[in-house]
Protein backbone atom coordinates (compact mmCIF):
# COMPACT_ATOMS: atom_id res chain seq x y z
CA UNK A 1 0.00 0.00 0.00
CA UNK A 2 2.82 2.44 1.04
CA UNK A 3 4.58 1.43 -1.86
CA UNK A 4 1.33 2.13 -4.45
CA UNK A 5 0.88 5.14 -2.72
CA UNK A 6 4.57 6.54 -3.23
CA UNK A 7 4.58 5.82 -7.11
CA UNK A 8 1.47 7.53 -7.80
CA UNK A 9 2.08 10.35 -5.77
CA UNK A 10 5.38 10.67 -7.69
CA UNK A 11 2.82 10.18 -10.84
CA UNK A 12 0.93 13.67 -9.87
CA UNK A 13 3.94 15.04 -8.77
CA UNK A 14 5.79 14.79 -12.43
CA UNK A 15 2.00 15.33 -14.22
CA UNK A 16 1.94 18.23 -12.30
CA UNK A 17 5.20 19.94 -13.34
CA UNK A 18 4.61 18.97 -16.78
CA UNK A 19 1.48 20.89 -17.17
CA UNK A 20 2.29 24.54 -14.96
CA UNK A 21 1.45 23.04 -11.95
CA UNK A 22 3.24 22.81 -8.54
CA UNK A 23 7.51 24.01 -8.43
CA UNK A 24 9.68 24.07 -5.29
CA UNK A 25 10.86 26.64 -3.69
CA UNK A 26 14.25 26.81 -1.52
CA UNK A 27 11.81 26.36 1.48
CA UNK A 28 9.97 22.95 -0.27
CA UNK A 29 13.38 21.84 -0.71
CA UNK A 30 14.29 21.99 2.87
CA UNK A 31 10.89 20.03 3.75
CA UNK A 32 11.81 17.75 1.58
CA UNK A 33 15.15 16.94 2.90
CA UNK A 34 13.91 17.21 6.59
CA UNK A 35 10.52 14.61 5.48
CA UNK A 36 13.57 12.52 3.28
CA UNK A 37 15.59 12.40 6.95
CA UNK A 38 11.41 10.72 9.27
CA UNK A 39 11.83 8.15 6.27
CA UNK A 40 15.68 7.46 6.78
CA UNK A 41 14.77 7.66 10.46
CA UNK A 42 12.37 4.98 10.11
CA UNK A 43 14.09 2.60 7.68
CA UNK A 44 17.16 2.63 10.09
CA UNK A 45 15.59 2.16 13.08
CA UNK A 46 15.29 -0.87 15.66
CA UNK A 47 12.73 0.63 18.01
CA UNK A 48 9.15 0.31 16.80
CA UNK A 49 8.05 3.92 18.19
CA UNK A 50 11.02 5.77 16.92
CA UNK A 51 10.41 4.19 13.07
CA UNK A 52 6.43 5.41 13.68
CA UNK A 53 7.91 8.82 14.79
CA UNK A 54 10.08 8.89 11.45
CA UNK A 55 7.21 8.36 9.01
CA UNK A 56 4.82 10.72 10.58
CA UNK A 57 7.30 13.10 10.56
CA UNK A 58 7.56 12.89 7.30
CA UNK A 59 4.32 12.78 6.40
CA UNK A 60 2.99 15.77 8.50
CA UNK A 61 6.06 17.52 6.94
CA UNK A 62 4.48 16.62 3.52
CA UNK A 63 0.07 17.56 5.12
CA UNK A 64 2.09 20.85 6.32
CA UNK A 65 2.90 21.47 2.61
CA UNK A 66 -0.05 20.46 0.95
CA UNK A 67 -2.15 22.78 3.55
CA UNK A 68 -1.59 26.51 1.50
CA UNK A 69 -2.42 25.60 -1.85
CA UNK A 70 -5.81 23.60 -0.17
CA UNK A 71 -6.56 27.00 1.62
CA UNK A 72 -6.23 28.75 -1.12
CA UNK A 73 -7.70 26.02 -4.03
CA UNK A 74 -9.83 23.58 -1.78
CA UNK A 75 -11.69 22.30 -5.21
CA UNK A 76 -8.25 21.21 -6.11
CA UNK A 77 -8.66 18.16 -3.32
CA UNK A 78 -11.33 15.87 -3.43
CA UNK A 79 -12.96 15.60 -0.12
CA UNK A 80 -14.09 12.33 -0.04
CA UNK A 81 -10.72 11.27 -0.04
CA UNK A 82 -9.07 12.86 2.74
CA UNK A 83 -12.51 12.36 4.64
CA UNK A 84 -12.32 8.29 4.20
CA UNK A 85 -8.52 7.95 4.84
CA UNK A 86 -9.89 9.80 8.33
CA UNK A 87 -12.12 7.00 9.35
CA UNK A 88 -9.52 4.37 7.54
CA UNK A 89 -7.02 5.86 10.25
CA UNK A 90 -9.69 4.91 12.81
CA UNK A 91 -10.71 2.54 12.20
CA UNK A 92 -6.99 1.42 11.91
CA UNK A 93 -6.97 2.28 15.37
CA UNK A 94 -10.02 0.71 17.29
CA UNK A 95 -8.36 -2.89 15.20
CA UNK A 96 -5.64 -2.69 17.41
CA UNK A 97 -6.41 -5.54 20.04
CA UNK A 98 -4.21 -3.76 22.98
CA UNK A 99 -2.78 -0.47 24.21
CA UNK A 100 0.51 -0.15 22.04
CA UNK A 101 1.66 2.90 21.36
CA UNK A 102 3.73 2.14 18.45
CA UNK A 103 0.76 0.31 16.77
CA UNK A 104 -1.53 2.60 17.93
CA UNK A 105 0.71 6.36 16.98
CA UNK A 106 0.52 6.03 12.99
CA UNK A 107 -3.29 5.21 12.60
CA UNK A 108 -4.36 8.18 15.34
CA UNK A 109 -1.90 10.22 13.70
CA UNK A 110 -3.81 9.27 10.05
CA UNK A 111 -7.04 9.62 11.18
CA UNK A 112 -6.41 13.57 12.63
CA UNK A 113 -4.35 14.68 9.67
CA UNK A 114 -6.48 13.02 7.08
CA UNK A 115 -9.32 14.80 9.10
CA UNK A 116 -8.06 18.41 9.62
CA UNK A 117 -7.22 18.17 5.61
CA UNK A 118 -11.11 17.29 5.13
CA UNK A 119 -11.97 19.87 7.65
CA UNK A 120 -10.16 22.77 5.76
CA UNK A 121 -11.22 21.42 2.08
CA UNK A 122 -14.84 21.49 3.44
CA UNK A 123 -14.78 24.74 5.65
CA UNK A 124 -12.68 26.51 2.49
CA UNK A 125 -15.24 25.43 -0.03
CA UNK A 126 -18.72 26.49 2.47
CA UNK A 127 -16.46 30.06 2.85
CA UNK A 128 -15.54 30.52 -0.78
CA UNK A 129 -19.06 29.79 -2.20
CA UNK A 130 -20.30 32.38 0.15
CA UNK A 131 -17.96 34.51 -1.34
CA UNK A 132 -18.24 37.90 -3.82
CA UNK A 133 -16.77 36.11 -7.22
CA UNK A 134 -13.65 38.12 -6.91
CA UNK A 135 -12.71 36.70 -3.74
CA UNK A 136 -13.05 33.16 -4.75
CA UNK A 137 -10.55 34.52 -8.28
CA UNK A 138 -8.13 35.88 -5.50
CA UNK A 139 -8.03 33.12 -3.39
CA UNK A 140 -7.14 30.62 -6.25
CA UNK A 141 -4.49 32.61 -7.57
CA UNK A 142 -0.82 31.26 -6.42
CA UNK A 143 1.18 33.30 -3.60
CA UNK A 144 3.82 35.06 -5.33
Amino acid sequence: MAGSQAVLTSLVFLLALRHGEGGMSAGDAALIAMAGGGVVGWMVADEPLVAVAGVIVADLIATVMMAPKTYRDPGSETLATFAFASLGGALGAGAVGAFDPSLLAYPIYYCLGNGAIALLIYSRRVALRGAPAHAIVRAARPAA
